[in-house]
């Protein structure tokens, strides 16, 4: 993602109010209602494209959640933050599926706001921080989807759990002579050159397959990742400064819902992630 050319030092935060809680919690809120209702949506397809077309028809809805339609340069992103977070709040819990649909609008745009100026811009100063905050999210998002999102979703977690199940090895008395040797496929690890080369290139993401682990190469994998992902589209806008894409994402731990993420969400998933085999 490129840096505007207006002066960043307006969102930095300072170090000692920095606080990684309560930056984690309010980023995994937005990320829990766009699971929920993505996830709800996806049994009503029809429908949900119906309200989706009817919502962007009314004025003042944006069609896509580019932070830039929402906080000019400069300005102040509480300005967009606290009444979206008004208007998330009346529509919890949502009653229709008109409900559910405006929800989830409302977060994947907090959450991008949320996500460059609170995070990008103003933990700027601040990697090991930023760091935090990543981790910190990912264990909350994690503890989500094995107790609230599993709650609600059973079956879409069964289908998860079933990708990642390992096949039962024969019982010992039946086993099969050993196959020739050959060399084990191995997934490799991302490297900073690859995250580099991809967010360069971001058509070379589209169709790749990766699996976020933010365990060690060689370690098994935790319930604290998110498991297969890949890129299904990105989209390119010119912006004051150079040129700025917002990407699709799809998570495993989704059951097949899409999220709109910045170049920097990706570039996270990307530095913790191998390709998939």
């Amino acid at each position: 993602m490129s840096t505007p050319s207006y002066d960043l030092d307006v969102y930095k935060i300072p170090r000692n109010l920095v606080d990684v809680e309560a930056l984690a919690q309010q980023a995994s809120r937005y990320l829990k209602i766009a699971a929920e209702d993505a996830e709800f949506l996806s049994y009503h397809a029809t429908r949900r494209d119906e309200i989706v077309a009817e919502l962007y028809r009314q004025p003042g809805i944006k069609p896509n959640t580019s932070p830039d339609q929402f906080v000019p340069q400069g300005a102040d992103p509480d300005v967009h933050l606290i009444p979206a977070d008004a208007v998330i709040e009346e529509l919890t819990p949502p009653k229709t599926l008109e409900d559910r649909v405006k929800r989830l609008h409302f977060a994947a745009a907090a959450m991008s706001v949320f996500s460059r100026f609170k995070i990008t811009y103003g933990l700027l100063d601040h990697p090991d921080l930023e760091m935090q905050y990543q981790r910190r999210r990912t264990q909350i998002m994690s503890e989500y989807y094995k107790t609230e999102f599993a709650l609600l979703f059973p079956e879409s977690m069964k289908r998860v759990a079933a990708k990642r199940m390992p096949v039962t090895p024969p019982t010992r008395g039946h086993l099969p002579s050993p196959p020739p040797s050959r060399p084990s496929t191995i997934s490799r690890r991302v490297s900073r050159e690859d995250v580099d080369r991809f967010l360069n290139n971001p058509n070379t993401l589209v169709g790749t397959r990766f699996v976020h682990s933010t365990q060690g190469e060689g370690q098994d994998q935790s319930d604290s990742d998110y498991g297969t992902w890949h890129v299904t589209s990105y989209t390119v806008r010119v912006a004051d400064g150079g040129v700025e894409h917002e990407y699709q994402v799809v998570l495993e731990a989704l059951g097949g819902g899409a999220l709109p993420m910045d170049g920097d969400e990706v570039r996270y998933l990307l530095q913790d992630s191998t390709f998939a085999v």
